[in-house]
């Protein structure tokens, strides 16, 4: 795999697939975006914002956005979609927020990101940090059942992946696969308990426009999120 920030290499062409592609736009977008709840008058964190199309609608929501991601391509085309709504910043998920004072942060979304990281505890530590005491942390992943049948093995396997984001394309990444017994442990050793669970269901419009993705995922989960809270 190339060196630097995963997306780099094809951030303009993963943004443009991800604005209407069936799993991001009719799936993990729709879940993230109702678990994440009332945002008008908050201050949010879309943490590894990619091209920016969660935080330009959390801004259209109403929250006060904060946004970074590892990649500049990628920020400048947030910036691009976002403009004066967001403030967006070249940022490494798995680095300290220096620049986010503690407890400043009512929500944080981390879709699909997660599974990129190989000190998730310390990532979610972090993300624990800025949070309010009465807020809330809404991620997404890849479901654990999805990558069994992905990479066969045992179900229990912990371990990084190396494949491509896209079957069309060439986009390496790199993630890890996990147990939900794995995930839920980060969670509860990092402060957090799981308020909600979601394994999201694709939206009708997918039926008629991606039938056979559609059909796919109303058989199975591809993604699963959640609502986290800090544990008192």
């Amino acid at each position: 795999m190339p060196d630097g920030p995963i997306y780099e290499r094809f951030a303009r062409e993963y943004a443009e697939h991800a604005e209407g592609s069936p799993y991001n736009a009719m799936y993990d977008r729709p879940a993230v975006l109702e678990l994440a709840g009332d945002v008008r008058g908050r201050t949010v964190l879309d943490a590894a914002c990619g091209p920016g199309l969660y935080a330009v609608e959390l801004a259209r929501r109403g929250a006060r956005v904060l946004a970074f991601d590892q990649s500049p391509t990628m920020v400048k085309l947030a910036r691009d979609r976002v403009g004066d709504a967001a403030d967006v910043r070249v940022h490494d998920l798995a680095e300290p927020l220096h620049w986010v004072p503690d407890g400043s942060v009512d929500l944080i979304v981390l879709a699909l990101a997660l599974h990129y990281l190989d000190d998730r505890v310390a990532t979610l530590r972090e993300l624990r940090r800025v949070l309010s005491p009465g807020g809330a942390l809404v991620v997404s992943t890849h479901h654990p059942v999805s990558d069994w049948v992905a990479f066969g093995g045992s179900y229990f396997t912990c371990e990084p992946v190396e494949v491509s984001l896209s079957a069309e394309n060439d986009w390496p990444i790199r993630v890890w696969r996990r147990p939900m017994s794995e995930i839920c442990a980060e969670f509860r050793e990092t402060g957090f308990l799981i308020e909600e669970l979601r394994e999201p269901r694709p939206v009708p419009e997918m039926a008629a426009r991606y039938p056979e993705d559609y059909e796919k995922l109303e058989a199975a989960p591809a993604f699963v999120a959640f609502r986290l809270v800090p544990a008192a």
